[in-house]
């Protein structure tokens, strides 16, 4: 059910890097006009300022008659997107573009049973699809489970009247209803000419959730028992008995995907296998180089990249100055599945359609005479998130006493992955401890410690990689 329509003015959306010499099989149409009747949820797209719009998918949007297949058995909210260009908004072949639709989520717990500490503001728990239609005709699509946004693209779109349909995922949902926020924006991709190579650039976001709550995810492997903070794998392989949980949310805030793909040879007993970094660049190019390692993971029985993201806590006064110069305990985070899971610039520049899902990543995409092939990425203007419920995402921190500490996280911290920007990979939470050791042991959160110090990550400049073959 929409519950509301407007449209505001923000700078011209740009930068788009996904949809980049794909057209995702819509066509390209020169631009039109149409004489359809707009609905009451609605909205027009004329040039610069977007259409934004909310609404709610439950219960009382179960089907009637006259959706698409895609709704046809599952409640579907419907929004209308009057799309009304001017003449040669796509003239310039050298700067393709086009109309980017998007949605994102944030759930709405109500009276049913969540996960310890698990706020109602957060929807990682709920599945909403996307699909576009126009005259019938499907033109765009974001479906996919694990993620709070979808976001697909209508390369260079004739005007006239494009049905949105949000449709409500009844196998995975916990929440009875979503409600949501909804996007239409016109959006450039980077020009083509000069030749210019797209990176990725990862920086980390805060969080407020950092506990010692028992961890429930238990597709891996059984919960642990209540009181425990630690999971099984967790407590054999590296002896964990008090874990300090966190969310690690990783960022690409740049115009250029970080993409990485590795291969992993038929009948090989090998735990270890090399990683490819592909750049691309802006005429459709890309390029390959050296890319860091990823390692089988037994317990969870995939493979686990090496090289996204590491932990380190440090101790500080109250103001959240460093105290010491080692820190107090540390933990190689290893990603299990880098993927698109929220889109992190929403209505600002660059946030590309969604295109490195979860669970594909943990599946090879090809097989061949020569292996399996992987690839995983995290696409321009979006975010990947690790919950603190989910394995590896702690630090072991028996016997630390009571005190105020610097909780650091680092992306790409042996500097593996080229970006753009090598020096902005760390983020410090301020945090301070209490009860250690004990039953009522707590974490107070006291916010982001911007003071250009991240410890134990000095001298992050450079990139350790050497350019490797090229493709188209």
């Amino acid at each position: 059910m929409i519950n509301r329509s407007t449209q505001l003015g923000v700078s011209l959306v740009a930068l788009l890097l996904a949809a980049c010499g794909n057209d995702n099989g819509y066509g390209e149409e020169a631009l039109g006009t149409s004489t359809q009747e707009l609905s009451a949820g609605s909205g027009t797209l004329k040039g610069k300022k977007p259409v934004l719009w909310t609404g709610t998918v439950g219960p009382e949007d179960a089907p009637v008659g006259g959706e698409p297949p895609e709704c046809a058995e599952v409640p579907c909210d419907h929004f209308q997107l009057k799309v009304d260009l001017p003449p040669g908004t796509f003239k310039n072949p050298n700067k393709p573009g086009g109309v980017q639709v998007a949605l994102r989520w944030f759930g709405n717990p109500g009276p049913h049973q969540l996960p310890p500490d698990i706020p109602g503001c957060c929807g990682e728990f709920d599945t909403l699809h996307l699909w576009v239609y126009k005259d019938g005709v499907l033109r765009a699509a974001s479906p996919g489970i694990i993620a709070v946004s979808q976001s697909t693209f209508l390369p260079e779109p004739e005007n006239g009247i494009y049905d949105i349909w949000v449709a409500y995922d009844p196998t995975y949902n916990v929440a009875p209803e979503v409600e949501y926020e909804g996007l239409a924006e016109l959006e450039f991709l980077p020009k083509k000419k000069p030749k210019k190579r797209l990176l990725p650039d990862l920086t980390f976001r805060g969080t407020e959730r950092i506990n010692f709550f028992t961890p429930s995810f238990p597709i891996f492997e059984p919960d642990p028992p209540p009181g425990q903070s630690c999971f099984q794998s967790e407590m054999e392989e590296d002896g964990a008995q008090n874990c300090l949980r966190f969310d690690q949310i990783i960022a690409n805030d740049s115009n250029g995907p970080l993409e990485i793909e590795f291969t992993v040879p038929s009948g090989s007993t090998e735990h270890h296998f090399p990683v490819t970094q592909r750049i691309y660049n802006s005429d459709g190019s890309f390029s390959e180089q050296p890319g860091g390692e990823v390692e089988f993971h037994g317990v969870h029985g995939h493979y686990h990249y090496s090289s996204f993201a590491s932990a380190e806590l440090w101790e500080s006064d109250a103001t959240g100055a460093l105290l010491g110069t080692e820190p107090v305990t540390t933990g190689q985070k290893v990603s299990f599945c880098i993927a698109d899971i929220r889109i992190d610039r929403w209505a600002e520049k660059g946030d590309g359609p969604r295109t490195y899902m979860a669970p594909d990543c943990l599946f090879p995409y090809a097989s061949d005479a020569e292996g399996d092939h992987f690839k995983q990425g995290l696409t321009s203007g979006w975010a990947d998130v690790y919950d603190w419920y989910i394995p590896d995402q702690y630090l072991e921190v028996t016997g630390v006493p009571d005190g105020f500490y610097r909780l650091e996280f680092c992306a790409d911290p042996q500097n593996e992955i080229e970006e753009t920007n090598e020096d902005n990979n760390c983020l410090v939470n301020h945090v301070r401890l209490t009860g250690m050791g004990t039953p009522d042991q707590h974490v107070e959160v006291l916010g982001v410690i911007d003071d250009g110090q991240c410890n134990g990550h000095h001298g992050h400049h450079g990139h350790h990689g050497h350019h490797g073959h090229h493709g188209h």
